[in-house]
């Protein structure tokens, strides 16, 4: 089985290159996600018949003998005059630096997401609170077995965290899904503290 992912890897790599080529520009996004899947990821956008294109060049675990080096060698096929824009996440890297050292001219820009990541670092006290309370009630097994008998796609929520971004987007993302079952759920159970806090229209 390997091997033949190998080949698929290989043969995408290998049109993503024959398309990135021939465009007088092209623009990489870097980012290094440090929570759980802790791994280095890099985009290229560029444009193929007046469409923009965006694709992966590299996505690898990070591990203790990952370097930048190592990054910047599996996507240096690439012609760096032609870079016109490099965005990062807003942390020091070292395969920025590389890029710039081989292009220093391109746009620099901090990913809009790593923005977000410190407007939003820290919740309300309030909301935190009230939003920590209702995942320990809706957390239970009857909360399960309601989504399981509904055939939805999530079955539990997941709790907020100040790793990183995505992790605290996980979470809103999730319990927007299921915000009325969770408010049926309330209900149910007679949380009657927490279900007047979920049925204020603000607070939705």
């Amino acid at each position: 089985m390997k091997p033949r992912i190998d080949t698929i890897a290989a043969y995408i790599k290998s049109q993503i290159i024959n398309k990135v080529k021939p465009p007088p520009f092209f623009a990489i996004s870097c980012d290094e996600f440090t929570n759980i899947v802790n791994c280095a990821c890099v985009y290229v956008r560029y444009v193929s018949k007046d469409q923009i294109e965006e694709k992966i060049l590299y996505l690898q675990s990070l591990t203790a003998g990952t370097k930048s080096d190592d990054v910047f060698d599996s996507i240096n096929y690439l012609d760096w005059n032609k870079l016109i824009e490099l965005c990062k996440e807003g942390a020091r890297s070292g395969l920025t630096q590389k890029l710039r050292k081989n292009n220093p001219m391109p746009v620099n820009t901090d990913s809009v997401i790593h923005r977000q990541a410190l407007a939003s670092k820290h919740l309300l006290q309030n909301l935190r609170q009230t939003l920590d309370s209702a995942i320990n009630v809706v957390n239970s097994r009857l909360f399960i077995l309601l989504c399981e008998d509904l055939d939805f796609d999530h079955i539990v929520l997941l709790f907020h965290t100040e790793v990183r971004w995505l992790s605290e987007g996980n979470m809103l993302a999730r319990f927007h899904e299921l915000k009325d079952e969770v408010i049926r759920f309330l209900e149910l159970k007679g949380k009657n503290d927490v279900l007047k806090m979920f049925s204020n229209e603000q607070f939705r």
